[in-house]
């Protein structure tokens, strides 16, 4: 088997680095490129016949990369979030990758964007079955302090589409809210604590579903296989279907009472310490996604 295997991140994601071991055994070439690169050495160019007809090339200092000619795209982490107008969400190097004529993993970037949205994933969890913990998000200080109040400041707080969680705060009466640079207040997501068994984490890879119990985040030894209850299963892959994802990781909480609760999907979250702790082959059913053996018809 053979191809070249495109995938957009950080610089040093071990993830991917060690699924592109995975894919070179089965033959295939993996380029592993940093969209922050485009601020150095990576160029790209797009040729338009008159007839419409696109030829699309990646430079980097390495290789010539036909983009027309790739076997499928990795969206991972694709956004440089230091970069300038060319390579923003608007700018030209998101238009190639969004105009690449191959199979996309997760999904479109389009679409990667739109699940990663905590309202949306939240309305897609719950029309999929899974039950939610009570949520507020919103930018009214009265209303998050309302909402503090009712359950008893057993709450768990972060700002929205931010890359911190705000989780051990004092009382929200006495905190101002948070604002922009520009003086704009953010909007916070607020969740009631649910009663915690066990912390979980799902991988879906396709049609295929890995379920772990997290009985301590920093422990490897403690990361343990876990049996989904088919309609849980039955849940994840709905949710799935909803978002338009092929791959990512759902994080559930299970109660004392045997309740799966939703927390949150990650269409870039982590498996690769779960899948050395507990032997499951989520790399090879990635593969199976980015590079499909021929006797594959899932």
């Amino acid at each position: 088997m053979s191809g070249t295997v495109l995938v957009l991140t950080e610089d040093g994601d071990t993830q991917a680095m060690h699924v592109a071991r995975a894919l070179a055994r089965r033959g295939a070439e993996t380029v592993i490129l940093d969209p922050g690169w485009f601020r150095g050495p990576a160029r790209l160019s797009v040729v338009l016949t008159p007839s419409g007809t696109a030829r699309r090339l990646l430079l980097t200092r390495q290789r010539h990369v036909d983009l027309d000619r790739l076997a499928s795209v990795w969206f991972r982490r694709p956004d440089d979030p230091a970069a300038d107008v060319a390579v923003q969400p608007n700018g030209f190097v998101s238009d190639v990758w969004d105009t690449l004529d191959c199979p996309a993993v997760p999904a479109s970037r389009a679409v990667v964007q739109r699940a990663q949205r905590k309202l949306y994933q939240l309305s897609a969890a719950g029309r999929s079955g899974f039950e939610l913990p009570s949520t507020l998000i919103s930018t009214d200080h009265d209303e998050l302090l309302d909402f503090y109040l009712a359950h008893k400041g057993q709450v768990v707080t972060r700002v929205l589409d931010r890359p911190w969680a705000v989780t051990e705060r004092p009382p929200l009466d006495v905190v101002p809210p948070l604002t922009s640079a520009d003086g704009r207040p953010l909007p916070m997501v607020a969740q009631a604590r649910v009663p915690r068994r066990m912390a979980l984490r799902v991988i879906v890879t396709g049609s295929w579903v890995f379920a772990a119990e997290i009985h301590s985040p920093m422990d490897a030894r403690r990361l343990r296989p876990h049996v989904l209850p088919e309609e849980v299963t039955g849940r994840c892959h709905g949710l799935m279907a909803r978002l338009g994802l092929s791959f990512a990781t759902i994080d559930l909480t299970l109660t004392p009472e045997g309740r799966y609760v939703f927390l949150e999907v990650n269409p870039a979250g982590g498996f690769l310490l779960i899948e050395e702790a507990t032997g499951m082959p989520i790399t090879e059913a990635l593969c199976d996604l980015l590079l499909p053996r021929p006797d594959d018809h899932r």
